[in-house]
């Protein structure tokens, strides 16, 4: 009797063995059949032509659903894609022309009458529009994947030289003393784009100091990082616009008479956060604001 129900222990125990080993196996295996989805999907391979209930579990045909969804929302997204640059295109190539000549009219009209109040306007609003326009297709050209960034080891100090030739005239125009610490250090960045990034910056410094301010750009070096401060001592940003600033087409009510189409800082945030950098702002209403943008240094590469 003892014998017996020995026997029936041991074979309850080996059957249940035999059952776990069994299901885990198949469980095993619905996971790397899973997997190897995944896989193929991130790797843009997937593709299930041939579907049976009996070669698919319920889990896998929903996976399955969810993959073949995705694969064609992005399908459909790079159509999206597509469009929009064939639009910012034709928006870049019909719009040059028109503004080129309305430029160069107002020009002309200047010469021969002056400095007419109505022909300043206009060539005021045309500038404008220009810059916005410029301002659009480069930052779709950079969403979309058209334009891209190409940090490398580069002198900050070359970057430096480009923004004080590029903003030194107009900031003597309004008296403003416009100065910059030359350094040796080395950062990680594309030049070109990041001269328009911090351009972008110095530009508003100059916009909103009053004649007879300063501005300033100063380097600090940390373990992973270069920082480039500009500061000024200009109008100042309240303390609950410091982060609304840096969004498309935002401008202050308190700065709308001024000239400004409020994208200038969204492309500089864009540009800097695409070269694995960051960008903070301080600032005091009537005291002035410092910009601070976070270049990675040789050493975090």
């Amino acid at each position: 009797m003892i014998q017996l129900m020995i026997g029936m222990c041991i074979g309850v125990i080996v059957s249940g063995i035999g059952y776990y080993i069994h299901y885990y196996k198949k469980e095993e295996k619905l996971l790397a059949h899973l997997q190897q989805m995944l896989d193929e999907a991130l790797n843009g391979d997937y593709n299930v032509s041939e579907f049976s209930e009996e070669k698919l579990s319920l889990i896998e045909n929903s996976f399955k659903q969810y993959l073949d969804n995705s694969l064609i929302a992005g399908e459909e997204q790079k159509e999206q894609k597509e469009m929009i640059q064939m639009l910012i295109s034709d928006i870049a190539h019909q719009t040059l022309t028109p503004i080129s000549n309305v430029k160069l009219y107002t020009g002309l009209l200047q010469e021969n009458y002056g400095d007419d109040e109505l022909i300043q306007t206009v060539s005021e609003e045309t500038d404008k529009l220009d810059f916005l326009i410029q301002s659009l297709v480069k930052l779709s050209r950079m969403e979309n994947g058209m334009i891209s960034v190409h940090p490398k080891e580069t002198s900050v100090n070359i970057m430096l030289m480009a923004i004080q030739n590029l903003y030194w005239t107009k900031a003597e125009q309004k008296e403003i003393t416009l100065t910059s610490d030359f350094t040796e250090e080395v950062a990680v960045f594309d030049l070109k784009w990041t001269i328009e990034a911090i351009g972008n910056i110095v530009d508003n410094a100059v916009k909103y100091t009053p004649s007879g301010g300063k501005i300033s750009v100063s380097i600090q070096k940390y373990s992973f990082f270069v920082r480039i401060d500009i500061s000024d001592t200009g109008i100042g940003i309240a303390e609950e616009e410091i982060p609304k600033i840096f969004t498309r087409f935002y401008r202050s009510f308190e700065v709308s008479e001024l000239p400004g189409v409020g994208i200038g800082l969204y492309l500089t945030k864009y540009i800097i956060q695409e070269q694995k950098g960051y960008i903070k702002v301080t600032s005091q209403k009537d005291k002035g604001s410092v910009f601070s943008v976070f270049l990675p240094s040789v050493s975090n590469r």
